[in-house]
């Protein structure tokens, strides 16, 4: 009696090992943990160490650079970044987030839906090596065929991923449009149409940084405070023509601003209120670019 009671756990044992060996026998997407399966991985690099991204998707294409700590769009036009987004992207793709090695010495991935036209990003190091990755078809409700033409190999990756990156320019455009450092400013105007406030530096206060005549020191700290935190809700037009400048009212404007840096330089301002609306169209008249704030 004691000898049959083991024989029940013991067939337990074999059959639980048997549908384990056949479980694994059916499976033939070699995972990206099991490196002996697989061609070698398409990238392995610190996010330091990339220096420009390529992004081209639904008949958009730029570029962005890395110059120190900043970013830079640098095609199809020129302008300051928005660092932390692309530092975003970036992360998703220095040591990406691959699931399966779907099919190894791929020279024609169009069975995948991935051709020229596809959505693709590039990363681009110091040293000048470049790393694609193309994106394709649907493989499943969460992941995503893309192909890396340096390891010629079809992979999945998790859609979300893909998604993340927009394909809109003003997405990794700066949204700063003020260069505002109080402690770096000398001197603030304010010009109406019928009156010029100069803020200054208050030296015998920190608490209020600036005053003015003929402002109260709450008139001020809006000022300060809608320059700090003001940023780009949309991009209008890049360097803009004088009559499209003058379509949008600039030539009368609601009010100037001019902030002057320690050296005496100025960045001029001009802002037109919108009607039925809190927001204004502002003018930067050192680049000509007209924004909605």
């Amino acid at each position: 009696m004691k000898r049959k009671g083991w024989f029940i756990p013991i067939a337990v044992f074999f059959m639980c090992t048997w549908f384990l060996i056949m479980y694994e026998q059916s499976t033939n997407e070699p995972y990206l943990a099991h490196t002996s399966n697989l061609a070698q991985l398409p990238w392995d690099k610190d996010i330091s160490e990339i220096q420009r991204v390529y992004f081209s998707a639904h008949s958009s294409s730029f570029t962005a650079e890395r110059v120190g700590n900043e970013w830079s769009i640098v095609s199809p036009i020129e302008s300051d970044a928005d660092s932390t987004y692309i530092y975003n992207v970036i992360s998703q793709f220095t040591i990406p987030g691959l699931i399966h090695t779907i099919e190894t010495g791929v020279t024609n991935p169009s069975s995948y839906g991935i051709f020229e036209y596809s959505p693709c990003i590039t990363l681009i190091d110091q040293a000048e090596s470049e790393y694609t990755l193309i994106a394709g078809n649907a493989a499943s409700e969460t992941t995503s065929y893309v192909y890396s033409p340096l390891t010629q190999c079809v992979y999945t990756i998790k859609t979300d991923i893909l998604n993340s990156v927009s394909s809109d320019l003003s997405d990794w455009r700066s949204k700063d449009y003020i260069t505002f450092v109080p402690e770096q400013t000398s001197k603030i105007d304010v010009i109406t149409a019928h009156t010029t406030y100069s803020l200054l530096p208050n030296l015998e206060s920190t608490d209020k940084p600036f005053v003015a005549d003929g402002l109260s020191p709450m008139e001020v700290e809006d000022i300060i405070n809608f320059l700090t935190v003001s940023k780009v809700s949309q991009f209008i037009v890049d360097h803009a023509p004088t009559h499209i400048i003058s379509s949008y009212g600039f030539n009368t404007p609601t009010v100037k601003i001019k902030l002057y840096d320690l050296a005496g330089n100025a960045q001029t301002l001009s802002f037109v209120k919108i009607p039925n609306s809190i927001n204004y169209y502002v003018l930067d008249h050192s680049k000509g670019n007209i924004y909605k704030v």
